[in-house]
């Protein structure tokens, strides 16, 4: 990882450790915070597949296929 990488990486995620304790507070909307990662992103020339950046998929409370909690049918 080179200088300039590690130093807008490190830009960018204080720059998002303020917003989201903003979003804790609810004083931005999950909306607002979209808009702003994805302006900090372009600022700070992180790519959207960065694994630095929010991946929904991972944060999601949808974890899986199926719910454990129903019964699967054997045809």
């Amino acid at each position: 990882m080179n200088s300039t990488y590690r130093n807008n990486l490190e830009s960018y995620q204080l720059a998002m450790l303020q917003a989201r304790k903003l979003l804790f507070t609810e004083v931005l909307t999950p909306v607002d915070y979209a808009k702003i990662d994805t302006i900090m992103a372009k600022k700070y020339n992180l790519s959207s597949c960065s694994i630095y950046r929010p991946n929904p998929l991972i944060n999601s409370r949808f974890s899986g296929n199926m719910s454990h909690y129903e019964e699967v049918e054997h045809g």
